[in-house]
């Protein structure tokens, strides 16, 4: 009896994930139906262009880009001693607590 359970959640699923392909199918064919009657490009093409050409005109501190190979990056390390908190605290700044 479970493995029929499964299997109609298998089949559910299955059914499911065709219609959202099939839905997804048929906007993509009206959308090329619209763009060829009206000549306007679709709203998605557009936005996918207008990220396009701002990743090309972004300066270069702005663009995405890994670490090099062989970076180092230097840091100051510190020992804590036991019992000291390691973020400073509102009364550390300079400000009364309520």
């Amino acid at each position: 009896m479970k493995w029929l359970l499964r299997l109609w959640l298998l089949a559910v699923g299955l059914a499911f994930l065709l219609g959202l392909l099939v839905i997804g199918l048929i906007l993509f064919v009206i959308s090329l139906l619209k763009w060829a009657v009206t000549g306007r490009r679709p709203n998605i093409i557009m936005a996918l262009n207008s990220y396009r050409r701002w990743t090309r005109k972004a300066p270069t501190w702005a663009q995405h880009r890994g670490p090099a190979e062989g970076e180092i990056i230097d840091t100051e390390a510190r020992v804590l001693k036991e019992g000291t908190p390691s973020l400073p605290t509102i009364r550390s700044k300079g400000q009364d607590s309520l």
